[in-house]
């Protein structure tokens, strides 16, 4: 497994990454709910959190997700990302001793962007006009992005490798380094989002039916 490791990062460009909104403004975090059967969703971010309605449907190459996502498409020598999913793009599947979790990790020196999301095979490609896969059109799915300090990277990292992650795609792999396999128990921590915002992350044992040894498997904010 790996660990996002922020001081292997080069000097960043102005402008750390970001959480954004559906204009490109950054946000601390955000909650995205789309409905079931198409594209419209509802919203609440870290400025407002009232739920809002989508000028722009989810798969938008200027929308919430696109904007936040630009890190992935642009894969700068600047920043590093992994992406990771249970069920990946391109027909690929992942073992049953991994996670039960998606989701993607972008870092620069300043800041980490952890998008979390139920969606199968998301990103389905690597630009902002096909990112969205076909298939997640048809159920209700959630997005949910954090935006943390680097220095926070390696908790990050510590999650990832505690639920067996199937990383489907990285980014810079240089900028990562391998970390230690023993085996995690089930746990609980604290992150700060950038702007001070707590959230708390888990990691659980996978079922006795699947793995009498309980490997750890699934993971959720």
């Amino acid at each position: 497994m790996i660990v996002l490791t922020a001081g292997l990062l080069g000097s960043h460009c102005e402008g750390a990454i970001s959480c954004k909104n559906e204009i490109g403004g950054d946000v601390d975090w955000f909650i995205l709910y789309k409905n079931k059967c198409g594209f419209d969703y509802v919203y609440t971010d870290s400025t407002d959190q009232n739920l809002k309605k989508n000028n722009k449907p989810v798969n938008n190459q200027a929308g919430v997700l696109a904007n936040t996502l630009n890190p992935y498409f642009e894969r700068s020598s600047d920043s590093a990302f992994i992406a990771y999913s249970d069920q990946p793009p391109n027909g690929n599947t992942a073992s049953s001793t991994n996670g039960h979790s998606k989701g993607v990790v972008m870092m620069d020196t300043t800041n980490v962007v952890w998008l979390l999301h139920s969606t199968p095979r998301f990103p389905e490609g690597d630009k902002s006009n096909n990112f969205y896969p076909k298939s997640g059109e048809r159920n209700a799915q959630i997005f949910m992005c954090v935006t943390l300090k680097s220095a926070q990277s390696a908790q990050i990292g510590k999650h990832l490798k505690g639920i067996n992650a199937h990383i489907f795609d990285k980014h810079n792999p240089e900028k990562l380094r391998d970390s230690s396999t023993a085996p995690q128990p089930p746990y609980h921590e604290d992150l700060l989002s950038a702007g001070g915002q707590k959230f708390t992350r888990f990691v659980k044992q996978i079922s006795g039916a699947r793995d009498p040894e309980g490997e750890i498997s699934a993971s959720f904010i």
